[in-house]
């Protein structure tokens, strides 16, 4: 059971998370959050003391809930059928946005990461942690021989990681699923064909 300051907490979160990746962190600012959660000034500074603690909050938040995602959508009979799982995941997430806003770590990454260390080593263990998983699934794929690559597998994993924000970026501007569907099936065709 939550108290109604971890209520309150979890709301300020949950609603700075949309603005931040709708917005961005520079442009959404605290009396944005203010009025799109409702909490008072006072309030809001008592759980978080600067507008950055609460950005760092929110992708540590984010972060976690991601992870989670990952390692409960990496299942399949095979470790490239993982690997497209996961891909479909990422597709369910961005429709239930109707592919507003995009990626909140790829959007933080253009954004923050050459301004502020504390934001860019969040963002780059997301990345680390998610390209390490991707590989760590080719290389099952690899040993079991359904897998024959001519790229390193960390190169692999890399680029399917960087073909999926290039996917979410496309359908953010394009709002609709083709540009990331799209992606996703160069993914598939990819470690398929390598077979």
């Amino acid at each position: 059971m939550h108290t109604k300051g971890q209520e309150t907490r979890k709301l300020i979160l949950t609603e700075s998370r949309k603005l931040f990746t709708v917005q961005g962190f520079q442009n959404t600012s605290i009396s944005n959050i203010i009025a799109a959660t409702g909490v008072k000034k006072g309030n809001l500074y008592y759980y978080f003391p600067s507008k950055e603690e609460l950005g760092l909050a929110v992708l540590i938040d984010a972060r976690d809930e991601f992870f989670h995602i990952l390692d409960n959508s990496l299942v399949g009979e095979t470790p490239t059928l993982k690997i497209i799982h996961s891909c479909n995941s990422i597709m369910e997430l961005m429709q239930q946005t109707n592919f507003v806003g995009g990626c909140l770590f790829g959007n933080t990454a253009l954004e923050m990461t050459d301004s502020n260390s504390r934001f860019g080593k969040i963002i780059q263990e997301i990345f680390s942690h998610w390209t390490e998983r991707i590989e760590h699934e080719l290389r099952q794929a690899a040993d079991m021989g359904i897998l024959n690559s001519h790229l390193p597998l960390d190169s692999l994993a890399t680029a399917i990681v960087a073909i999926l924000e290039g996917g979410i970026m496309l359908s953010r501007v394009y709002k609709n699923k083709n540009g990331l569907e799209d992606c996703i099936l160069t993914i598939r065709s990819v470690i398929e064909l390598s077979k």
